[in-house]
């Protein structure tokens, strides 16, 4: 028998891990949020989330911009998307519209959702537990699929079968980041070992259309 496979192509999502120096300038805007929650910003009427404290990122915007973008141009060497978004009849700048901090409690979580734009990233700042912990210590103990902590992509298959991808996001994950198609669902479990926050920054790249003179 003489017989070949054809592997059908999808989008996947690119990762990397930030440096410290890289981060700086975000970590101080978080910081300054976390020290004074009651006069920031809350972006909770624009999310999903069931977390209490969301809010809007400004002053780090234009730094994380710049930061990502070699990697947004990766992505779409890699997998020819965002370039295949044919929605407008001229070249546009592709750059973060919006970003936000979520302060995760304990029992908190976010629903499988999708994000507005072209583009979204998440960067994890702050995750106080690990994995292990988690499996040994959260309601999923004895599940067969114990997820308690985990970020989970969720998409189809060629055949319309959703598939999920899990990511162990815990202490191991601190400064990494993935940037995936703003519509690729998504979704990110509670976690029940520590009374600390898990701290993560997301965002959504749009066209930015030129201001007509």
């Amino acid at each position: 028998m003489n017989a070949t496979t054809l592997q059908f192509p999808n989008v996947g999502v690119i990762t990397a891990v930030l440096s410290e120096e890289e981060l700086a300038p975000l970590k101080e805007e978080i910081l300054e949020i976390q020290n004074n929650f009651n006069q920031s910003k809350k972006h909770n009427n624009k999310l999903v989330g069931n977390i209490r404290k969301e809010f809007i990122l400004t002053k780090s915007k234009d730094h994380i911009n710049k930061l990502l973008e070699p990697y947004v141009w990766e992505f779409d060497n890699s997998f020819g998307y965002p370039s295949s978004v044919a929605v407008l009849n001229t070249d546009c700048l592709l750059s973060i519209d919006s970003m936000w901090v979520n302060f995760q409690e304990k029992h908190e979580f976010n629903p499988a959702h999708s994000h507005s734009g072209i583009m979204s990233f998440v960067i994890w700042i702050d995750i106080p537990y690990s994995i292990k912990d988690e499996k040994l210590h959260s309601p999923g103990a004895e599940s067969s699929n114990p997820l308690a902590g985990h970020f989970t992509f969720h998409y189809t298959n060629s055949l319309g079968k959703i598939c999920h991808q899990e990511i162990e996001a815990d202490c191991n994950m601190v400064n990494h980041f993935f940037l995936f198609p703003a519509q690729l669902n998504h979704s990110v479990a509670p976690f029940y070992t520590s009374d600390k926050y898990r701290i993560s920054v997301s965002g959504n790249y749009k066209f930015q259309v030129p201001e007509k003179k």
